[in-house]
């Protein structure tokens, strides 16, 4: 199921709509976690702390249907415009936001792929970006809280 209208790319009855989003404030956002059919340990570990974080740390959101987590197979023949649509690298999350049921912006969570193996980090980079998010900050994509500057990088 998808809570999608009005996204990039969107065709008229081209995604199927959840009625619990249809139903949701004036603005939404939409923490999408995109995989392909055959997964792999790790893809599922992410969406499972994803999801986790989401339910966990924004009840209130979610209860009010301000923001919503729906995975997506992007494998499948309705689903695959998103690969081009958020310009999808390999299974990952992306953060919708969405007035009015009309797409306002995006943005694709880059590092969950590299904090994975950190359970405490990758939870933390993606409530502090599904909050900026809901709060209307904004960021570059794929900024990542617990990296260290270039200029230690290079020590």
């Amino acid at each position: 199921m998808l809570s999608a209208p009005g996204h990039a790319g969107c065709k008229a009855g081209c995604c199927a709509t959840n009625q619990k989003a249809t139903s949701a404030a004036v603005q939404q956002v939409i923490a999408y976690y995109f995989h392909g059919t055959v997964r792999c340990e790790t893809c599922l570990e992410i969406e499972k702390l994803a999801k986790n974080v989401v339910e966990q740390e924004f009840t209130a959101e979610l209860a009010t249907n301000r923001l919503v987590f729906t995975p997506v197979n992007y494998e499948l023949p309705e689903n695959a415009h998103f690969l081009t649509d958020y310009k999808l690298p390999c299974p990952s999350l992306v953060l919708v936001k969405q007035r009015y049921g009309k797409e306002e912006n995006w943005k694709l969570l880059a590092d969950t792929w590299q904090l994975v193996h950190e359970p405490f980090k990758l939870n933390a980079y993606v409530e502090n970006e599904v909050r900026n998010f809901l709060n209307g900050a904004k960021q570059p994509a794929g900024t990542n809280p617990f990296a260290l500057p270039p200029a230690a990088e290079a020590r």
